[in-house]
């Protein structure tokens, strides 16, 4: 798609001071209502590029993975700068893949929504890049997600789950455990400080 291929030509390094402003630019409200509400999702947090076309009723439509597991296990763990080297490689193939998995052109998206934190900087700064162009270019609304949170709303694509409930969240040194009461609505009960619970237990 020619969208997509403009776009990654070339990976912009936002400052952080406009990252924020772009972000504090825009407003979105949980509940509003896009004319298709099909929403294409970009996962950059940490070492597997992710990109996923998701409908309204929770059904995904296309998807696809880049895992980068192979290259850091050879390291014996994730290096910062490599991971975002791979997810510069990988992210215009694995949003194209997603989206043709989908059969939904660009121009027919309802937003783009993309992981901001928690996760490596670098990694992220990928993500948000693309997605900052690829808003630009498409004139679609931006939807800034939050990492945990989206995992603890995971389960309601899959499974019958209704407000409120408990989720305990193991994920490095962003683990959690939160009361989630709606979406983008978290009390959160307690939350690693500044490492991962096994690390802590290894040492």
């Amino acid at each position: 798609m020619l969208i997509l291929t403009k776009t990654a030509g070339v990976f912009f390094k936002p400052s952080k001071r406009k990252v924020y402003e772009f972000l504090r630019s825009f407003n979105f409200h949980p509940g509003t209502l896009f004319l298709h509400k099909i929403v294409l999702g970009i996962e950059t947090s940490c070492d597997d590029t992710a990109a996923a076309v998701v409908d309204e009723t929770g059904n995904v439509l296309g998807e696809a993975i880049h895992s980068q597991t192979e290259v850091h296990l050879k390291t014996g763990g994730i290096v910062p700068p490599a991971a975002q080297q791979l997810h510069r490689e990988n992210i215009q193939r694995i949003v194209q893949e997603a989206l043709s998995a989908s059969g939904v052109s660009p121009s027919d998206l309802s937003a783009i929504a993309t992981t901001i934190k928690p996760g490596l900087a670098l990694s992220l700064g990928v993500g948000l890049s693309f997605s900052l162009q690829l808003v630009g270019q498409l004139k679609k609304p931006f939807i800034p997600i939050h990492h945990m949170e989206a995992h603890a709303l995971t389960i309601r694509l899959t499974n019958k789950v209704e407000f409120p409930f408990l989720v305990l969240l193991i994920s490095g040194g962003h683990c959690l455990l939160a009361l989630v009461q709606g979406v983008s609505d978290f009390l959160l009960l307690g939350k690693s400080l500044d490492i991962a619970p096994g690390d802590m237990l290894d040492k």
